[in-house]
């Protein structure tokens, strides 16, 4: 399985996907996510949809050194420094901020070190 498409569901807990670890693409826009700690263990995908959730906190996701392409637009989050953290996000790399409360860190500081690093930013 290297793609699962979940896009609509209500999903509230994604913990029955963190086996599946060989997972490069994961579509899960329009659910109803908050905790995506589950997700922290794939570090296969490339490619992660998390559009029109419910999350704050994307520290897990700094441990997903392999993704290429980051859609996080209509969520909640403030702050992106755990994205800063994720040495894999450089040179051709996409992250999708927009519609999230950022705050003015994120917006002055963490988006602006993602860029220097060659990230396409989009808040």
């Amino acid at each position: 399985l290297e793609e699962l498409f979940l896009d609509g569901n209500r999903i509230v807990d994604v913990s029955p996907l963190a086996s599946l670890t060989t997972l490069e693409e994961l579509f899960l826009d329009g659910n109803r996510i908050v905790d995506v700690s589950p997700l922290a263990g794939l570090t296969n995908l490339e490619e992660l949809f998390l559009d029109g959730n419910r999350i704050v906190d994307v520290s897990p996701l700094a441990s997903l050194t392999t993704l290429e392409k980051l859609y996080l637009r209509d969520n909640r989050i403030v702050d992106v420094s755990p994205l800063v953290a994720n040495t894999g996000f450089g040179e051709g790399s996409h992250i999708d901020l927009e519609n999230n409360p950022l705050g003015d860190e994120a917006i002055n500081e963490q988006i602006p070190a993602l860029r220097a690093r060659g990230v396409t930013v989009t808040y």
